[in-house]
């Protein structure tokens, strides 16, 4: 018996741990809608992308993963795979005529390479980032890949790498192909990788460049495409930029990327399908990749700064605590202090933090300890989800034995295990008392009979019955 009572204590533990089931934030905010509220014009660029380079933020954003042509944004994985496989920047390099040539009839952008013309790798690169010589960038291609096709082939691979699904490139300077296409999103990783690499930085942010004579030409000056950086362009000029590429086809529109740098922070935009148009009632159009470029710049190094949303002292919210005589609630809080990008008017009361529903709990059982992860919760800005943050016990409870072993035995008792076993138990036992019944109904019987019939054995008896019904 006391081995039975044994088999089913564990049973009820075993079902009982059985049936028992005991998340820093992405920030992805969005603050175009203040941009425009702000009676600024609104983005004309048909995609753009911005992040803080310090915490990875995203500030701007529209039609990141819509794939389009990249014009000469491309020449940033051009640059990319000749840093990485060029193990000497300064040997030079001669262009065949045929490399050159495959341009002919393009009307796109040179630097004048002639056939046969020596230059450096690294005077090579000068070209095709600051000025954007697509002769450059096929010289380069062909002296790193071996091959046109060969050379493609590694961007698309170097591409693969990073983890840029939605990209496919078909040249190495950007015109236009149909097989050539990239996004924001994708561009922005390429770029972000590009930046660790040596010479990339110093050679696009570099205004003017003097490329020494060559075997076939004098001196060439290059004055940077981009003229975020051209105090001379007063439309278009940014204190804040610091390169990288621009670019232009015309299934591309007008496209720049360009790094920002100010006030201790640091920010990528991408700006893609910009048109040429004339938006302030003068005679030349207006490149608006530019103009986008420039007023996302001003107005985050102007609008917006680091500020801290959330502190660990700060109570969010209580979830009901079970198995604790001590307390009937817990409170939470967030796990570690949170810091976001907000605009430099915002004050506390224009955050709201508020738990996420379906990740909060009906309720905890104590045990708890003081910073367990209980659920998540979200960091508003004007209505705008601007981070996620994980809340957290802000207490230590401990946990009642007599509740929980009185919590354990309810909810051993409510599963359909139990149930199952339970009704075969009372199934065996009703059997063996009715057996029992039985058996001792017949045992009474047969006392009776010997009582009317004395000296008569029961085997004797029974043959005797036996007889009579035959």
């Amino acid at each position: 018996m006391k081995k039975l009572i044994k088999i089913l204590f564990c049973f009820i533990l075993i079902v009982s741990v059985l049936s028992s089931a005991p998340a820093y934030a992405n920030y992805n905010a969005v603050y175009e809608k203040s941009l425009t509220d702000s009676g600024d014009n609104p983005i004309y660029a048909g995609i753009y992308l911005m992040i803080n380079l310090d915490n990875d933020t995203v500030i701007f954003e529209k039609d990141a993963d819509k794939q389009t042509a990249p014009a000469s944004l491309t020449k940033i994985m051009t640059a990319t795979v000749v840093l990485e496989n060029c193990k000497n920047l300064d040997e030079e390099v001669e262009a065949d005529y045929s490399t050159i040539h495959l341009l002919d009839g393009t009307g796109s952008s040179m630097v004048g390479l002639e056939p046969g013309e020596k230059m450096s790798v690294k005077n090579l690169l000068y070209c095709m980032l600051v000025r954007s010589g697509n002769d450059a960038a096929n010289v380069l291609a062909m002296h790193i890949g071996g091959s046109m096709e060969g050379f493609v082939k590694m961007m698309n691979d170097k591409a693969a790498a990073l983890g840029c699904k939605n990209t496919h490139f078909a040249n190495a300077h950007g015109l236009d192909d149909p097989n050539h296409y990239t996004t924001a999103r994708d561009l922005m990783t390429i770029t972000r990788h590009a930046l660790t690499l040596p010479y990339f930085s110093e050679i696009t942010s570099t205004t003017i460049y003097k490329v020494p004579a060559t075997n076939k030409s004098e001196s060439r000056i290059l004055r940077n495409t981009n003229n975020l950086m051209n105090k001379a362009y007063a439309d278009y000029y940014s204190p804040y930029a610091v390169g990288i590429k621009t670019g232009s086809t015309d299934n591309a529109g007008r496209c720049v990327i360009s790094k920002g740098t100010g006030n201790g922070y640091n920010y990528l935009c991408v700006v893609m399908n910009a048109p040429m148009k004339n938006i302030d009632d003068d005679e030349p159009l207006e490149n608006c990749a530019f103009v986008d470029c420039r007023r996302m710049f001003n107005w985050v190094f102007n609008h917006i700064e680091l500020k801290s949303i959330a502190s660990p002292t700060q109570i969010i919210t209580e979830v009901p605590l079970k198995l604790s005589f001590r307390t009937d609630h817990i409170s939470l809080v967030p796990g570690e202090e949170v810091l976001a990008l907000i605009p430099t008017v915002a004050d506390a009361g224009s955050v709201l933090i508020e738990p996420v529903p379906e990740t909060v709990p009906k309720s905890v059982d104590a045990p708890v300890k003081r910073g367990q992860e209980i659920c998540e919760a979200r960091v508003l800005y004007a209505g705008e989800e601007i981070a996620r943050i994980k809340l957290v016990a802000n207490e230590d409870v401990s946990r009642n034995v007599l509740l929980f072993l009185g919590a354990m035995i309810k909810k051993t008792a409510s599963s359909t295990v139990f149930k199952i076993i339970a009704s075969i138990a009372a199934f065996l036992i009703v059997g063996y008392i009715a057996l029992f019944v039985i058996e001792n109904y017949k045992r009474r019987r047969r006392r009776k009979l010997k009582l009317v019939n004395p000296g008569v054995k029961d085997n004797e008896y029974t043959d005797k019955k036996r007889k009579k019904k035959k």
